[in-house]
């Protein structure tokens, strides 16, 4: 009976190791989709930054002279477009294909990892540790509510927090703001150019 106790509880002991192992990976998995979309974010900022910089260069050294504008009659009516308004509109258009590869891949693959570790979480490792939610459950809850809030009373964790705003939608209005900023520029940039004010 004592040899079936030790067998019993080794396997348990092994179990609840394995399933560390694989929570652990897990987390792991989280945490390189996630550097993945930040550094697609911080090449899309690079740029952003390098054409801006550029494009401030070009606009205050040359104006409308002619190796750095041209001119064109749309409609009966002369303007001048600058070389500066077209960079600032390929950083605007690279800002949406870096949020395409961003939020279309990297993201996705993100949530499925976070969704794993969730289940894991919730089906074993809450239970196993006594807990009210696992971490990947706790960062989800913190990241999905913007009021979120664990307050601990009596030794147990309660969450709590209405204001839901998924991670993506924050990241897609962060998108929008850069590339909607980057066109005001270029357009602002036209009409300076242009003298339309």
């Amino acid at each position: 009976m004592d040899q079936e106790n030790e067998k019993s509880s080794e396997t348990s002991n092994e179990f609840e190791d394995n399933l560390v192992a694989v929570w652990a990976k897990a987390v792991d998995t989280q945490m390189h989709f996630n550097e993945m979309s930040v550094k697609s974010r911080q090449l899309g900022l690079t740029f952003v930054a390098a054409a801006l910089g550029l494009a401030v260069f070009l606009f205050s050294r040359g104006g409308s002279e002619a190796r750095f504008a041209f001119s064109a009659t749309i409609r009966g009516h002369h303007f001048e477009f600058h070389v500066a308004e077209f960079i600032i509109l390929a950083a605007a258009a690279s800002v949406f294909a870096v949020k395409l590869l961003d939020l279309g891949v990297y993201h996705k693959m993100l949530r499925g990892a976070v969704a794993f570790g969730e289940d894991l979480e919730e089906t074993h490792l809450r239970k196993m540790f006594g807990l009210s939610k696992g971490m990947t459950q706790a960062i989800s809850h913190f990241s999905r509510h913007s009021d979120a809030v664990a307050s601990i009373a009596e030794g147990q964790t309660t969450y709590s927090g209405s204001n839901r705003r998924n991670a993506e939608q924050k990241i897609n209005g962060f998108y929008w703001t850069v590339i909607f900023a980057l066109v005001a520029c270029a357009v602002i940039m036209f009409v300076i150019g242009n003298d339309l004010i």
